[in-house]
């Protein structure tokens, strides 16, 4: 796995680690969350559609690596 291909996984755990603190920082219960709902389903939604982004990149790059190896 070369450098760009592991730095691609390491952004897209990073955005999964954002969206559990987000998730844990406006739990259901907490006093603000109907105040702060639509825009950390909004941030919530982006971060998960760059980590499905960041798949498709990866399965292009891992693909070309694989092309290159045979």
């Amino acid at each position: 796995m070369d450098d760009d291909t592991q730095e691609l996984i390491t952004i897209q755990q990073e955005l999964e680690r954002l969206g559990d603190r987000l998730r844990k920082i406006f739990p259901q219960t907490h006093p603000q969350f109907d105040s702060v709902f639509e825009d950390l389903g909004a941030a919530g939604y982006y971060m998960r559609e760059a980590g499905d982004r960041l798949e498709s990149v990866l399965k292009t790059v891992q693909g070309d690596e694989e092309t290159e190896i045979e």
